[in-house]
């Protein structure tokens, strides 16, 4: 039986140094600064990308999943090779926040299944703070909770973080057609290993959610945030947005190398697992 359960151990220092490293932020102790310096890096330099997640459920096509490798997800980054999502980043960064001396946790959230989404919430100088790196959004700063809502705006798209009606929910919408539009539901009480693992399970079920049912890719820089929908590319600046259709597979590997900066990820194959996959949702559909 695959254990799924998130590591509580203390990582080893070279890991601490090495993703340090990556991010070109020096250690020290806490402090927003730092903090937000932290947030800020790692939203620039880790793709928002599901193709791991693909080739890790084709690399275990029955049953459970594993939880990814801290050292392994780290090296791949290094290499340039993967990026993550949420349960991926959140899982790592809350474990370099534990290392360097911060009080963070795991949170769940839902945007379109209960735990299906996961950040951490930073308890620092007296305040609380969500941070949200794993969501495929420029949210380049913590977000500070208990003091209303906050908004983010960048490359023409905007954000809004506010506090739900209940204790310890906390809402992100995202403007849409110039309206404000809910998409995700934070709890921001600790997650429960259980819960956390029912999200990470069901997103690798093939088909059952768009981890499997897709293939994503985002990069977020400082002037542009370039986003990979199946065929579609989409670049968001403030002067507007462009689309470019992606036809083969060498202008695949191009943008994932020249616009995702990963030229090491395996697009090919995660392009032929998709395609296993969706052909599966077919055939059971045709079946039924």
């Amino acid at each position: 039986m695959i254990i799924t359960a998130v590591a509580t151990t203390h990582p080893p220092d070279s890991w601490t140094e090495r993703y340090l490293a990556l991010l070109g932020v020096s250690g020290g102790a806490p402090s927003l600064d730092q903090l937000t310096a932290l947030v800020r890096s790692h939203v620039l330099t880790v793709p928002f990308e599901n193709v791991t997640a693909l080739l890790r459920r084709h690399a275990h096509p029955s049953g459970l999943v594993p939880r990814p490798d801290p050292a392994s997800l780290l090296s791949s980054w290094e290499t340039r090779s993967g990026g993550g999502l949420c349960f991926e980043v959140a899982m790592m960064f809350e474990r370099l926040l534990s290392a360097l001396g911060y009080r963070a946790r795991l949170v769940a959230g839902q945007i379109s299944l209960p735990f299906g989404h996961q950040a951490i919430v930073v308890e620092l100088g007296g305040g609380r703070y969500l941070v949200d790196i794993g969501n495929g959004a420029p949210i380049f700063t913590p977000q500070r909770l208990d003091d209303g809502p906050t908004e983010v705006h960048h490359a023409g798209l905007s954000y809004r973080f506010r506090a739900g009606e209940e204790a310890d929910v906390l809402f992100q919408e995202r403007m849409i057609d110039g309206a404000w539009t809910a998409y995700c539901r934070y709890t921001l009480r600790p997650a429960a290993v259980a819960d956390l693992d029912e999200g990470y399970q069901h997103h690798h079920t093939p088909n059952a959610s768009w981890v499997t049912g897709s293939l994503t890719m985002v990069r977020s820089t400082e002037e542009a945030v370039y986003s990979l929908r199946d065929a579609t590319l989409t670049r968001h600046t403030a002067a507007g947005k462009s689309i470019e259709a992606l036809t083969d597979e060498t202008s695949y590997r191009a943008v994932v190398s020249d616009v995702f900066r990963l030229p090491g990820l395996r697009i090919a194959d995660a392009l032929a697992v998709r395609a296993a996959f969706a052909k599966l949702g077919a055939d059971v559909t045709t079946a039924r």
